[in-house]
Order: structure tokens, then C-alpha cells, then sequence
């Protein structure tokens, strides 16, 4: 009964106090009520503004998701790629590494220079078309794939660890790398070019940042623009992954025993090497690419390196690799129709 009557005390309590806790609490209601509005009125302006531009804002948004996920996946935090494990690079040197790569890249130079010997009917006489820059390409491809899937195959047989096998796994974990990847890669594109025209005082001439968009864009009807497609969506990749990604990184990895170190270089010089100057037509020196479309090559470069160093497996960053360069020409087709 003490029990009981006491409960009924209270409650008669609190019902003779509602009122004055009513009086006390209308000043946090209203607050309450105010900050509502005002993050109503938030959103809503928010809203405007990533319809008034919802590619630049759907990117940041992606990408912000895509960051948060990365991270609560332990995909890119601190010590999180010695916690899945490193990859075992064998016996080979730092140098032997470094090596495969410079002979990779030698290829390619071989290759052009033996395109100089076909046929004046297969390649045509002037260094400016198409015709001449497809064949040039494509036997520049041609020899640097033969070069390094003959290095890759030797390596991999006395470094089974160094994750330089292809996989059907591989490829399909690529894909994923990819979605996710995508809007942090185009965000810091976004980015670059804003500063550049910051810095300019300009809009950019062109949104297509590389001249091989360009010259498919312009030259849909010509069999040698979808050559120089092809070589940019699928060959490029493969000789430039297994370059920068299987043997310069692993060369780094080697020497500091820092994959981020490896990841970091590796993506510098993945940057700098589409930057290099060369001349156009008319024998000017210019730049490749601009320097903001080297950077986001560089920014690709890291969720690659990044990628290959937590799954291990080549095939991932070269899935990532073409799907973002196919993923571009289908845009540079699509704006340009």
C-alpha cells in the first residue's frame, strides 16, 4: 500500500506542476520551432543549388559518400593497407623493377620507330593525320603489350605475391574501384579547373581535356579516330598500369617499404608523364594535356595505387583505368553529338 499511494502522490504531483512546465517550456519550443525553419530554409536553398548545377554537386556529393564509405571500409585509412596485409614483391630488387618499366617504355619507342618502316600506303605521309598517328600508336601499343605481358609472366612466376596475376576477380573488383573512384576523381577535376580559371581570369577553351577526346569527337566517320579510341580506352591502360602501378610502385615499395610512399611516386610520375611537352603541327612546343588535366590523371593515379595495393590483384587498377577512360569518350560523344 506505501508503494502504491506513493505512485498516486507523484502523479497527482506532476499534474498539479504541468501547467508551470508548460510556461517553461514554450521559450524551448519556440526555439525548437525557429531552428527547424531554419534548416528547412537550408536544405532548401541547398537544393537550388545543386539543381542549378547538379554535375558539379552530384560529384561532390558522390564523392563525399564515396570518401565515408572508403573509410568506414577500411579501404584508405592510416595503416589500413598493413592491416590487409602487403604485398610480397619476392627476391627482385628495387631496380629490377624500375627496370621493367623503362623497358616498357622503350618499347613503345621501338615500336613507333618501326611503324616508320610500313608501308607510305599503310601509314600514310603526313604526321598530322589520322591515318599516321593511329598506325604510330597503334604499333607503339603493340610493342609495349608484348614487352610487359613477356616481363609480367617472368615476375610473376618468382613473385607470386606482388599481385601481378589477372584474374576474372580482379576485373570485377575493378569495376566497383571504379564507382567509387569516379566522383572523387571528376570532384578534384572540377576543382582544378576552377582554380585554373581562377588563376586565368578565363573559361577554359575546351572541357575536353585530352586531344585524343578531341580528335574522336571531331572525326566520328573516320575508321583511324576509333583506332586512337581503342588504343586510349583499352591499350593505354593496360601498358600504363602495369608500368606505373606493377613496376614503378613496386619499385618504390621495394626501396622505401612504404606503400604510400610507392603510391604517392608512382602517381607523380603517372601525372608528369601526360604533361610532357611535344610539338604540334606547326612545330610549337606545347604541353600534352594542361597542367589541370595532369592532375586528375595524378588524382586517378592514387585510387589506383591505392586499389592495387589493398586487393593485390593488377587487374583491379586496369578495370578502374579503362572503365574511366571509356567512361569519358562516352561523355565526349554525348556532349559533342
Amino acid at each position: 500500500m506505501g508503494l502504491r499511494a506513493g505512485v498516486v502522490a507523484a502523479v497527482v504531483a506532476a499534474c498539479a506542476a504541468w501547467p508551470a512546465l508548460g510556461q517553461d517550456a514554450a521559450p524551448v519550443t519556440d526555439t525548437l520551432k525557429q531552428a527547424g525553419e531554419t534548416a528547412e530554409q537550408t536544405i532548401n536553398k541547398f537544393a537550388e543549388v545543386v539543381k542549378g548545377d547538379p554535375w558539379r554537386y552530384g560529384h561532390f556529393i558522390a564523392a563525399g559518400v564515396a570518401i565515408i564509405v572508403a573509410l568506414a571500409a577500411d579501404l584508405a585509412r592510416p595503416g589500413s593497407l598493413q592491416r590487409a596485409g602487403v604485398r610480397k614483391l619476392g627476391e627482385h630488387a628495387s631496380l629490377t623493377w624500375f627496370l621493367c618499366g623503362v623497358l616498357v617504355l622503350g618499347a613503345q619507342l621501338v615500336g613507333s620507330g618501326f611503324a616508320g618502316y610500313l608501308p607510305v600506303s599503310w601509314r600514310g605521309t603526313d604526321p598530322a593525320s589520322l591515318q599516321y598517328q593511329a598506325v604510330m600508336q597503334g604499333a607503339s601499343y603493340a610493342a609495349a603489350l608484348v614487352t610487359a605481358f613477356v616481363l609480367v609472366r617472368i615476375l610473376h612466376s618468382s613473385s607470386k605475391g606482388a599481385g601481378l596475376g589477372f584474374t576474372a576477380r580482379g576485373f570485377a573488383w575493378g569495376l566497383l574501384g571504379f564507382f567509387l573512384a569516379w566522383p572523387i576523381v571528376m570532384s578534384a577535376s572540377i576543382g582544378f579547373v576552377a582554380l585554373h580559371e581562377k588563376i586565368e581570369g578565363a573559361k577554359i577553351a575546351s572541357e575536353l581535356g585530352h586531344p585524343t577526346l578531341k580528335l574522336l569527337t571531331d572525326n566520328q566517320a573516320s575508321p583511324y579516330a576509333w583506332m586512337l579510341g581503342l588504343c586510349a580506352i583499352v591499350a593505354a591502360p593496360l601498358v600504363e598500369e602495369i608500368i606505373y602501378r606493377g613496376f614503378v610502385q613496386s619499385s618504390v615499395h621495394r626501396l622505401t617499404n612504404s606503400p604510400w610512399i610507392a603510391i604517392g611516386v608512382a602517381s607523380l610520375l603517372f601525372a608528369g608523364v601526360h604533361a610532357i611537352p611535344g610539338k604540334n603541327a606547326a612545330g610549337e612546343w606545347v604541353f600534352s594535356i594542361p597542367w589541370y588535366s595532369a592532375a586528375t590523371v595524378g588524382v586517378l593515379g592514387l585510387c589506383c595505387g591505392i586499389a592495387y595495393e589493398r586487393t593485390k590483384e593488377i587487374g583491379v587498377p586496369i578495370a578502374m583505368h579503362i572503365m574511366f577512360n571509356l567512361t569519358n569518350v562516352v561523355l565526349a560523344l554525348v556532349v559533342t553529338a
